[in-house]
């Protein structure tokens, strides 16, 4: 009989879930435990997270575990655990998930006891990048520790355990005065057992990443009370003080992740990402320049035309203080091309479009008087497009118009260089080899990318990408040429504008 004489969890060990044969006990928690599964046709390995029937006749842990296979659903991204299937065998409910092999963060802290600072920081960028994705969607993880971060042993980084996480606006399974969490990890407003946001995440991973540094919690107790308390009114200590020396600005990184008001910590996931990046070794030179008081070096960076992940939900932006000569654009298409391209010295000044060597299009149509090419992998309707981007320039201008900075005023009448709209799929966004001089890291994820020196804006053909990434890559390719703006305070405006149109639409 498999499991045969194994107590516990394992005596499900070699029963079958599906097609999969389940092995080893991969982890256990209070109301699940999950195995390593293989399946018995094709070899492949998964995570299998089972509810006991026992448990399954508690309506509240059937909806949370429920909940959390509905949370998965939503969320694909190259640092959450995918989900595979969900389904009841045996009376058990099962999530199916992407297996990783690796160790968790927890494992890594206690075999090293402290982790090298630019290894802790590439944990946290890498966990930001899940939070920004999961965050767009209004999830919030709401249990970041140190044993849901997953390390895989290409490097890879993951984020598991959606099992508290709550889908913002959607019906709460958690009463307001009901504490959730990890109480070591848990923000104030967590502790308080307030709604919580984004921000609570990002208080969380500011715990997590301070034990990576140091092999501790910043708050420790003799109780969970005592530890909560101290979550609500002692100010986290300073790595000095735990005999860790780190650069200053990462004290002051963490620091502001640990602010008690969820107000005073990182406005999103993606500004907490950006303060990290900009510590790296070998972060790129805008972006170590973005860092307080470093202005001047980043006007540098532009003459050098370094290149910056930014953006919502991550475009890469390439920005040159020189702008590129107008070239004629390409005089040869392929046959499934829709139309002609822009005639050469054009007003407005065409340039030909970056180019993705090896990608073939199957629609290639200018629109003359938007000043506006747009290019597709697919085919789909550019007129529909032309008519959004119009609508778009439309809303851009008004927004710029209201500013009080009488460049960004200007730039809302002045005359907007033409553009060329690619439409991709988002695994040649992800491509290394497509994108030389980007500096892309295993699993990175950017909807969109502006080549400014090309004027040329490639946006993954996502559903609700003309609401999403096309106005903040506008933005970018408006405000580009204002060389009285810093690359802040461009990004700044467009984050803006693009939150603001995509409330609207």
């Amino acid at each position: 009989m498999a499991g045969g004489g194994l107590e516990g969890p394992e005596r499900l060990i070699g029963t079958r879930v599906l097609e999969f044969e389940l092995g080893a006990v991969l982890g256990a928690g209070g109301m699940s435990v999950v195995y390593r599964a293989r399946h018995r046709v094709t070899g492949q390995e998964v995570a299998i997270k089972i509810l006991p029937p026992e448990l399954a006749v508690h309506d509240e842990l059937k909806a949370r575990f429920v909940e959390e296979a509905r949370v998965l659903a939503l969320l694909e991204h190259p640092n959450i655990v995918s989900l595979n299937n969900f389904c009841e065998a045996g009376g058990r409910l099962c999530l199916i998930m992407q297996f990783v092999d690796g160790i968790t963060f927890e494992q890594q802290i206690l075999s090293q006891s402290k982790v090298a600072p630019a290894d802790v920081a590439r944990v946290g960028v890498e966990v930001l990048r899940a939070l920004e994705y999961a965050h767009a969607r209004n999830v919030v993880h709401r249990d970041i520790k140190p044993s849901n971060v997953l390390l895989r042993s290409d490097g890879a980084v993951k984020v598991t355990d959606f099992g508290i996480a709550k889908i913002l606006g959607a019906t709460r399974l958690t009463s307001t005065g009901q504490t959730m969490g990890t109480v070591r990890y848990m923000s104030p407003e967590q502790v308080r057992g307030k709604a919580v946001g984004p921000a609570s995440d990002i208080y969380s991973l500011g715990v997590t990443l301070f034990e990576g540094l140091c092999g501790r919690t910043p708050f420790e107790g003799e109780n969970q009370f005592e530890i909560m308390q101290q979550h609500l009114s002692r100010k986290p200590p300073t790595l000095a003080s735990r005999g860790v020396v780190v650069p200053a600005a990462l004290d002051k990184v963490l620091a502001r992740a640990l602010e008690k008001s969820a107000k005073d910590r990182f406005s999103d996931a993606q500004a907490f990402r950006h303060a990290l990046e900009a510590l790296l070794p070998d972060a790129p030179a805008e972006v170590r320049a973005s860092l307080p008081g470093a202005r001047a070096r980043r006007t540098l960076a532009f003459a050098l035309g370094a290149v910056v992940a930014v953006g919502a939900g991550g475009v890469a932006f390439w920005r040159l203080r020189s702008p590129s000569p107008s070239l004629p654009a390409p005089a040869k298409k392929s046959a499934a091309h829709a139309s002609t391209s822009p005639s050469d010295g054009a007003a407005g000044g065409w340039i030909a479009p970056h180019v993705l060597p090896g990608v073939r299009l199957s629609l290639d149509q200018t629109f003359q008087a938007e000043g506006l090419r747009v290019e597709s992998v697919a085919p789909r309707d550019a007129g529909e497009l032309a008519a959004r981007y119009r609508d778009v320039r439309a809303a851009l201008a008004a927004f710029l118009a209201a500013s009080q900075e009488p460049a960004v005023r200007a730039a809302a009448k002045a005359e907007v260089a033409p553009l060329t709209l690619v439409v991709v799929p988002q695994a040649l966004l992800d491509r290394p080899s497509l994108w030389p001089g980007y500096n892309l890291k295993a699993d990175s994820s950017y909807p969109s990318r502006y080549v400014d020196t090309h004027r040329t804006l490639f946006v993954a053909g996502t559903a609700g990408f003309e609401s999403r990434e096309l106005p903040y890559g506008v933005a970018l390719h408006v405000l580009a040429p204002i060389r009285a703006l810093s690359t802040d305070e461009i990004l700044g405006l467009a984050e803006k504008f693009a939150a603001a149109y995509t409330r609207q639409h």
